[in-house]
């Protein structure tokens, strides 16, 4: 099993956003949360090939609920892809963080 931490930006309608994602993958299917002002979102979905997932969920904050599905690629320490929501495609992009002193990123 690989998790993952990265802090990512959100380019959404309303400006970019800083969050994290946090990224479980096992046997060729992923999940995780998307957290984003606060809220914890989490998705699921697939890993399409090493390195890129197939991913959808749903962003909620206080003021909004945002389906979306997503196309990642996870690449040399690198995320980068866009959320497809009913208003458009938003571009996320990110690095790969560590987290209270675990390691970004861990095999188990």
């Amino acid at each position: 099993m690989k998790k993952v931490h990265y802090a990512v930006i959100l380019q959404s309608q309303l400006g970019p956003r800083s969050g994290e994602i946090f990224l479980q993958e096992d046997r060729g299917v992923v999940s995780g949360h998307f957290a984003l002002l606060g809220v914890r979102n989490g998705f699921s979905g697939s890993v399409l090939e090493p390195g890129k997932y197939l991913i959808s969920g749903s962003l909620r904050t206080r003021a909004i609920q945002e389906p979306y599905d997503a196309i990642l690629t996870a690449e040399e320490g690198r995320l980068y892809g866009g959320l497809i929501t009913r208003h458009g495609c938003w571009e996320v992009t990110g690095v790969l963080s560590g987290e209270s002193g675990h390691p970004a990123e861990t095999e188990l």
